[in-house]
């Protein structure tokens, strides 16, 4: 596990949350986000997290955690250490986001225990340099 710089924070924030529109509160506006992009929206009481991210990520080598406040430092860890945190941190942690930068797919696990996975958004930039 590694607590992430700001700048490191900000590099993966970019490439991921901020390419989502977002609602006062910080979470993504999923309802103005493309279908195509989201690949599942489920309440996560029936669901275990880490099923949801072996499912969607499973060859990931890292994934980003971020939490609600910059005030708690971002972090990275490797797929296995994150699935055998998951419990604990959903446990201490109402919202939070998960990043898998090799797949370019992001978890959101909502306050009202929505979690939701979609692809990231690809913009025109990337577009061109692909």
């Amino acid at each position: 596990m590694q607590l992430l710089s700001l700048v490191q924070h900000l590099q993966y924030e970019r490439e991921s949350l901020s390419r989502y529109p977002r609602k006062s509160d910080g979470g993504i506006e999923w309802g103005a986000v493309a279908d195509d992009l989201v690949l599942c929206s489920m309440e996560s009481d029936p669901i275990e997290l880490s099923t949801v991210i072996q499912q969607f990520v499973p060859k990931a080598d890292s994934l980003i955690f971020f939490w609600e406040s910059l005030a708690v430092p971002s972090v990275e860890m490797g797929l296995e250490s994150s699935i055998s945190h998951l419990p604990e941190i959903t446990e201490s942690v109402p919202e939070l986001w998960i990043y898998s930068p090799g797949d370019r797919i992001v978890v959101e696990v909502s306050f009202s225990g929505v979690v939701t996975v979609a692809r990231v958004p690809v913009d025109a930039d990337d577009r061109s340099s692909a």
